[in-house]
């Protein structure tokens, strides 16, 4: 149970990721380094959440033991 809300924890924290930097994005000024962390802090914070996901789903098929 503690891995199912982990990891929609983890997903809400990607979706809000996401919308702040589209929604801060509208500044013209905003660089390409900016760009760049956001690019990395996301794909981490997604990483993180696809393996959640597998070991979710590895829990449920009873190949973790």
């Amino acid at each position: 149970m503690r891995l199912k809300h982990a990891t929609t924890a983890q997903d809400e924290l990607t979706e809000a990721l996401a919308s702040s930097f589209v929604n801060g994005t509208s500044d013209p000024n905003s660089s390409g380094k900016d760009v760049d962390d956001f690019v990395k802090e996301f794909r981490e914070a997604r990483k993180t959440y696809h393996k959640r996901v597998i070991w979710g789903e590895r829990w449920t098929a009873g190949e973790v033991s």
